[in-house]
């Protein structure tokens, strides 16, 4: 009896610690699809268009420095659109993402350097901040940003 009961005990082990190995596995993977998408969505930005809105959820919800919540792709792209008539853009770098995992969305929090040149006086500004997003998988398997916020004005280091 006292060898039944060792014997499932040992089952039961090795069965809990290989279900949580799979569990970790997933994780690296949801992990590193976010990551993938994320660094896409970087380089998409990176290139002084709007096309890194393809990143996006079509009706995201977005919260700026102002505070006031926007919801949907469109008022930002346009926004966006409208900044790069009289400015370009030069992304010095962006920093590696820490990533949250939850059940539903996963959240990055990085940090990002950043200029905005005058495209008529070529003068810059400086901007260094923190970017948060929080991403949803969709019916096709990609990753997308369901909601983001930044706060820029960090000192130059």
């Amino acid at each position: 009896m006292k060898n039944i009961a060792l014997l499932l005990l040992f089952i039961f082990i090795v069965t809990g610690c290989a279900e949580e190995k799979t569990e970790v596995v997933a994780g690296d993977d949801t992990a590193n699809e976010v990551l993938k998408a994320y660094n896409n969505m970087y380089n998409s930005y990176a290139q002084g268009t709007d096309e890194f809105f393809d990143y996006y959820e079509n009706d995201f919800v977005r919260v700026p420095t102002t505070g006031e919540v926007q919801k949907g792709v469109e008022g930002p792209r346009a926004e966006w659109n409208d900044l790069l008539k009289t400015h370009s853009l030069y992304l010095e770098k962006y920093g590696e993402p820490e990533i949250i995992l939850s059940e539903n969305q996963v959240v990055t929090i990085g940090d990002y350097t950043e200029y905005f040149i005058d495209r008529e006086t070529k003068d810059s500004a400086y901007n260094r901040g923190v970017y948060i997003a929080a991403w949803r998988k969709q019916d096709d398997g990609s990753w997308k940003i369901s909601m983001d916020t930044w706060q820029a004005g960090l000192e130059k280091k």
